[in-house]
């Protein structure tokens, strides 16, 4: 039984030790990259042009993501000014 105030593993978790949650998120993150991807091209091979592009563009957005719009407003006569921010 725990005492209040006294963990269960003093020394707490060794340097360098993985926790289980980051052992199997690495482990499906290699069947993305690997098995999962050969699976998908193949699914894709299989595709007409237009479901396929509809489903190739919703993929690559995962390996380029979109740039942030940008839109113009505000009375034509005046100039514009351009406001960059490092924080997109």
């Amino acid at each position: 039984m725990f005492e209040k105030g006294k963990s269960g593993n003093p020394s707490g978790r060794p340097v360098g030790a993985v926790s289980e949650k980051v052992k199997l998120w690495d482990q499906l993150g290699n069947y993305v990259v690997t098995q999962g991807a050969e699976r998908a091209m193949q699914i894709l091979a299989r595709m007409d042009d237009e479901e396929y592009l509809k489903y190739y563009m919703s993929m690559l957005e995962f390996f380029k993501p979109k740039q942030a719009r940008i839109t113009h407003s505000g009375d034509a006569k005046e100039p514009v000014i351009i406001q960059m921010h490092g924080n997109l």
